[in-house]
């Protein structure tokens, strides 16, 4: 049976006015392996690529952006088949990645068996310069293609579409928006980096849509994991709840990625690519370039 997102437990609730027992809705995590088939037709392998703790569903986008993120592949057609693993114990838990026989996995993926915790993506495992090398190109610029009423609509938007975290309080969510504020895919987890990795697997799978003309929302602060998983897309502008870190800034510098901070209905924080962010009619006040919370 497929593991559901959301589960009920007991609690005991206390008040001013004494104790009862209850229940409560909470978040469900649990452990992903990943598993890649890969090499060349006469010696393909099979091996543990990583566990990530997640929230179940949408477990192959996650796995898709991963891959993805981690510079396994670069195009959808790299990927010949991704699907829970019958063969295993736990079939629900344990995804298998195919990959087309040209795709070479990078060494530094296969001479370590990752351990990824929900609250945490491969910490350590980049740099800036290394994401460069890796391949990630800088965004092209497009001056002005934001505007700072599409980044309202879809902060109302994100809101109403977190619907696990409605019932439980305890999940992120990542969401992809065209440049008028209308929502494209939506995911959610009980981190951070998985509900983008998520988001972007399906946006790699799905229906096509240029990456230069969408951005991404999160409902985290923004770390520097979560703008290279954004550059590495392509897509032109991260807009996070929360605070970004300095590296997070760095890299969104780097490669032209419009980076909001601290994002209200009413205001936001631009730290990075405020060229690309048009204030139309919007006036002249409605967010502060470099400014702190």
């Amino acid at each position: 049976m497929a593991r559901t997102p959301v589960t009920s437990t007991k609690v005991e609730r206390v008040t001013r006015h004494g104790r009862e027992q209850t229940s409560d809705l909470v978040a469900v995590e649990e452990p992903l392996q990943i598993i890649l088939e890969h090499g060349e037709p006469h010696a393909r392998k099979e091996t543990p690529l990583a566990m990530t703790m997640r929230t179940p569903g949408s477990d192959v986008d996650l796995v898709t952006g991963f891959l993805f993120a981690e510079g396994v592949v670069s195009a959808r057609d790299h990927l010949i088949q991704v699907r829970h693993c019958a063969r295993s114990d736990t079939p629900d838990n344990v995804v298998r990645a195919v990959l087309r026989d040209d795709v070479v996995v990078p060494s530094r993926l296969l001479e370590r068996n990752l351990t990824v915790t929900s609250a945490c993506g491969v910490c350590g495992g980049r740099t800036v310069d290394a994401l460069s090398d890796a391949g990630c190109e800088p965004i092209p610029p497009a001056p002005g293609c934001y505007r700072p009423e599409s980044v309202r609509v879809a902060l109302r938007s994100l809101e109403t579409s977190q619907a696990w975290f409605r019932h439980t309080g305890g999940t992120h969510g990542a969401a992809l928006f065209d440049r008028d504020g209308s929502l494209l895919l939506h995911r959610e987890d009980v981190g951070r980096h998985n509900a983008l990795d998520k988001l972007v697997g399906a946006w790699l799978v799905g229906p096509a849509v240029l990456p230069n003309e969408c951005f991404v929302v999160v409902s985290s602060r923004a770390s520097f994991e979560l703008v290279q998983k954004t550059a590495r897309a392509g897509i032109a502008m991260m807009v996070a709840i929360g605070a970004p870190t300095s590296l997070a800034i760095e890299t969104a510098s780097r490669f032209g990625l419009a980076l909001i901070g601290f994002a209200k209905e009413d205001r936001f924080n631009v730290y990075a690519g405020g060229e690309r962010i048009s204030l139309g009619a919007a006036g002249t006040g409605f967010f502060e370039v470099g400014a702190a919370e």
